[in-house]
């Protein structure tokens, strides 16, 4: 089957070379030309760097509701056991404890009292 391709140029000068890349059946390759049509260079793109994945026995606490943070009861470094209170949110007039359903060490708060949040956010992250 053939190969589909297209290409864009990326910057070109009439006296020097011109670069363009090429997507080829869905891979893409930076290939510069040089002014008289030789093909200088040809090289895959490198991909873009991962984005760091939390350790699997790293826990988020969620939101179980929209609201606004009120009181954080925690701090990075804090022991927590399972049912200890990690916040309290306002929402409708109402406040509601936040609680840890395992225990852990918080490793990172994602919130500040004042924030507001939606239903299913991270707020704090146990290690």
């Amino acid at each position: 089957t053939p190969a589909s391709a297209k290409s864009t140029a990326t910057a070109a000068s009439p006296a020097g070379p011109e670069t363009y890349t090429v997507e080829v059946s869905g891979q893409q390759f930076v290939v510069t030309v040089s002014p008289g049509g030789d093909v200088t260079s040809a090289t895959a793109p490198q991909p873009a760097a991962a984005t760091p994945i939390p350790a699997a026995s790293a826990v988020g606490i969620t939101a179980p509701l929209s609201g606004n943070i009120f009181t954080l009861m925690v701090k990075e470094g804090d022991h927590l056991q399972s049912g200890d209170v990690v916040l309290v949110m306002e929402a409708m007039k109402m406040e509601t404890e936040i609680r840890t359903s395992s225990a852990g060490q918080v490793s990172q708060i994602m919130v500040r009292e004042g924030d507001t949040v939606s239903a299913g956010d991270t707020l704090v992250t146990l290690g």
